[in-house]
């Protein structure tokens, strides 16, 4: 089956890699014309986990998420560097950052884009220092917009 977009879905954990490795060591290769949208969600529940905000002031609050946001793009920057020195076809590849519910903006972005497929990494058990965040299939499955490759 041919495809003319797919949209990469990766946060740098080693079950995403996997999708990557799938999508530029493999489908790629099967087909080398087809545009690539690499996408990072960013789970709009860390904006909840502020801890006990009853001791916090809003200043304090703000200062906190400024903070947080500013890591996030950093560790998702040093992903991107990761994937474009790893797979020098990725420097043709669009790059998104955006922040949502997971499987929302996953389907929101697909059908935005006109991707025709879908990649994401398999199920990984939770692992030290990442993405804890699962897609539920019960939420995901119903609402997407195209097929979905889940890597090996």
């Amino acid at each position: 089956m041919m495809f003319n977009h797919l949209l990469l879905c990766t946060h740098g954990t080693p079950g995403a890699q996997r999708a990557e490795v799938l999508v530029f060591s493999d489908l790629l290769k099967r087909q080398p014309d087809v545009e690539i949208t690499i996408l990072t969600v960013i789970n709009e529940d860390w904006r909840l986990m502020t801890g006990d905000d009853w001791l916090n002031t809003s200043a304090t609050r703000n200062t906190f998420i400024r903070h947080v946001d500013s890591q996030l793009a950093l560790e998702i920057e040093t992903d991107w560097k990761r994937i474009k020195a790893q797979y020098p076809h990725a420097e043709n590849c669009r790059f998104l950052r955006t922040m949502g519910p997971v499987e929302e903006t996953i389907c929101r972005v697909a059908k935005e884009n006109r991707c025709d497929l879908i990649v994401i990494g398999p199920f990984q058990k939770k692992q030290g220092k990442g993405f804890k965040a699962r897609i539920k299939n019960k939420t995901f499955h119903p609402i997407l917009t195209c097929p979905l490759l889940v890597a090996p």
